[in-house]
């Protein structure tokens, strides 16, 4: 084991994790947090007005790990729980995870590695490892990488690797500054219930110096929680989520053409992603204006996708989102790994 004197000469860093109704993720969540390789943590976990048994699980595990800080509190929605979480945060870095996501053993050693070593503001892995409840994964095996190639980015090009999709639009995957973050004030929007990790990241990314990106497997997105956010079809969330893709372009510090590029870029691929989803969950007739608005963007600015700096196969998208954007929708939905919840809502 690691003696205290080692463990205090490093940084501490808040791992923080918002919880709302997570009961059958939970435990495996906190385990992975409290078995990191990096040992000066600070785990706060915030428990949004959960009904089920998160509470219990969180006090449970707040007894026996002293690094644990619980916050229960009335809900009020993602954004404020990582909020009130960064208002109490007391490390030098913070990162983020889900509470139905898992974390390789290095998570939070490989992020802070690779930022000390290039004295970056932020770090970060682009992807994680999406996985379902029937995945046979070994989280821990799967971590290592021996071709790892660290990088240093400007924040301007991180941030236009992450309008083009290229970096998960997500909090978790990074470890960034508290200094950076309290300097600028940055915060989670409240008034996003979608979009508000991507609204986030973009925002810190533009004001870093420096950002240190690995490519080691070190986050396992969960795909199959039929109770995420990103799997039951909610109208308002799409219509919040378009919200969220305008404010990026409306916060962009520099607007020169290969950040308005990618912006613009950002704001069509947005669209198609909810058009997808309308047309999985066979929402076409219950919100025909939102389908027809959404669908017509698809089209109409699918031309942005040629003079985009993306792959080829990104570009032939474009071009059936041109020609058709449902049966593109349709191809595209059949490759899909996180299955639809077919819209239900009254």
């Amino acid at each position: 084991m690691e003696s205290k004197e080692k463990i205090n000469k490093e940084p501490l860093i808040s791992l923080i994790i918002p919880v709302y109704n997570e009961e059958n993720y939970l435990k495996d969540t906190i385990n992975a947090a409290i078995n990191q390789t990096y040992k000066n943590l600070e785990i706060i976990i915030v428990n949004d007005g959960s009904k089920d048994n998160s509470r219990e699980i969180i006090d449970y595990y707040a007894n026996i790990d002293n690094r644990i800080k619980p916050i229960h509190k009335e809900n009020s929605g993602v954004s404020n729980s990582r909020n009130f979480a960064l208002d109490n945060a007391m490390g030098k870095y913070v990162c983020f995870m889900d509470a139905d996501d898992y974390i390789a053993k290095d998570y939070v050693s490989y992020l802070y590695k690779i930022l000390k070593e290039t004295n970056a503001e932020i770090s970060l892995v682009p992807t994680p490892q999406k996985f379902t409840s029937q995945s046979n994964i070994d989280f821990n095996i799967s971590s290592e990488n021996k071709d790892d190639k660290i990088e240093i980015w400007t924040g301007k090009k991180a941030t236009e690797e992450m309008l083009y999709y290229r970096i998960k639009e997500s909090s978790w995957c990074k470890l960034i500054s508290m200094d950076l973050i309290n300097k600028y004030k940055i915060r989670f929007n409240p008034e996003l219930k979608c979009g508000e990790g991507f609204n986030f990241c973009t925002t810190c990314l533009q004001r870093a110096k420096r950002v240190a990106v690995g490519h080691k497997i070190i986050y396992f997105y969960r795909v199959d929680n039929p109770h995420s956010a990103m799997t039951k079809f909610n109208i308002d969330m799409i219509r919040n989520g378009i919200k969220a893709i305008k404010l990026i372009d409306n916060n962009l510090i520099e607007r020169d053409n290969d950040l308005v590029k990618a912006s613009h870029y950002a704001f069509w691929h947005t669209h198609c992603d909810f058009f997808n989803t309308m047309v999985g969950c066979k929402a076409k007739d219950k919100y025909p204006e939102d389908y027809k608005e959404i669908k017509k963007i698809c089209r109409k600015y699918a031309n942005c996708s040629f003079s985009s700096h993306i792959s080829t196969k990104e570009k032939v998208k474009g071009s059936l989102y041109l020609i058709s954007p449902y049966i593109t929708a349709k191809i595209i939905n059949s490759f899909r790994l996180r299955k639809f919840t077919l819209d239900t809502d009254k």
